[in-house]
């Protein structure tokens, strides 16, 4: 009985250092376990190993070159999209206004830029509410696609031919259908030169003759070489010397208005010639009988002198006969332009 007790302790003894020699398994969290489970192999730190070997086989040949692979084609890119046709040329655009101008005129092949200066031209001489759905428009397009004129056919009132017409700096819409009829203009007369007054309509002490006597006008005290321009449309009557008032300019404004300017260092309007309003017509200077540079600008009335500062006209403006004229002639190259083709 004895030797059965030694035998089953010594067992136990064995079995123990066997264990203990075993490798210890490392605790591993519950996800990595799976995750080992998943790919059929045990963590090296568990005792596992790769299972892939690494050494050479007889399948494996040495090769001495190995050609460098191709590249993969590349794809080709989508051609360029062919730019918009420069417009070189006149174009005309013609349909019917509808329900709607501006969809129209979209509809008929003009840009929303171009739609837009249509619009802003007519609204120079109607209300754009109130065209009718059975008017015509008519455009033609210069260079750039720059409207060059704007006309509307209508069932009730008289036509717009409206013309771009370009003068001296200035861009605006003359209506050739009316070129010859002029409406009266009721304005009043811009400052010709910018500085502050320095002498007013009325008696005044001369610092030059030294007593009081009548001042005709109103000076301004712009500095030399500073720009005079046209109070008011009209046409120029007189450009010269003229004694006391050394260089100077006269601009008949219809109506028996007459506008001076004098003292100037230079005159650029030219005798006879029809200037508009805010037109450069000389330079300020000190000719004549002056202390210094300024604008002597006077007023005249039927040859009355009036005050510049308080002239208000109401007057048919004074026409350059060959403009109408002109404008006709412009009207008729730009309708001789053909209509846009779909």
């Amino acid at each position: 009985m004895g030797g059965w007790k030694s035998a089953g302790v010594l067992a136990l003894l064995c079995s123990g250092v066997a264990w203990a020699s075993l490798p210890r398994v490392a605790a591993i969290p519950t996800d990595e376990q799976r995750q080992w489970q998943s790919l059929g192999v045990a963590p090296l730190s568990s005792g596992g190993a790769t299972g892939m070997r690494m050494a050479a086989t007889g399948a494996v040949e040495p090769v001495e070159f190995v050609p460098r692979r191709a590249p993969a084609l590349e794809q080709a890119a989508p051609p360029a999209p062919a730019p918009a046709p420069i417009l070189s040329g006149p174009l005309r655009i013609r349909g019917i206004a509808g329900d709607g101008l501006y969809w129209s005129l979209r509809a008929a092949g003009a840009s929303p830029q171009v739609a837009a200066q249509y619009l802003a031209a007519l609204a120079t001489e109607i209300d754009i509410g109130a065209v009718d759905p059975s008017d015509g428009f008519d455009l033609v397009l210069g260079s750039g696609a720059n409207l060059l004129y704007a006309g509307l056919s209508r069932a009730g009132p008289s036509a717009l031919q409206l013309v771009r017409w370009n003068a001296n700096g200035r861009s605006e819409w003359i209506d050739a259908a009316n070129a010859d009829r002029l409406a009266p203009v009721e304005s009043g007369m811009m400052m010709p030169a910018n500085g502050p007054i320095t002498s007013y309509f009325g008696n005044r002490y001369h610092p030059i003759l030294h007593f009081t006597r009548f001042h005709a006008g109103v000076d301004i005290g712009a500095g030399w070489g500073s720009p005079i321009v046209a109070a008011g449309d009209g046409q120029v009557v007189g450009a010269g010397w003229a004694g006391g008032y050394g260089r100077e300019v006269q601009i008949a404004h219809g109506g028996g208005l007459i506008s001076l300017y004098g003292h100037m260092s230079e005159i650029v309007a030219q005798p006879g010639s029809f200037v508009r309003r805010g037109q450069l017509i000389g330079y300020v200077g000190s000719s004549g009988l002056s202390t210094g540079p300024h604008l002597h600008f006077e007023v005249r009335q039927g040859g009355t002198p009036v005050n510049p500062l308080g002239v208000y006209f109401a007057a048919t403006p004074v026409a350059d006969p060959h403009l109408a004229d002109a404008v006709k002639a412009r009207l008729k190259a730009l309708l001789s332009v053909g209509v846009k083709r779909g």
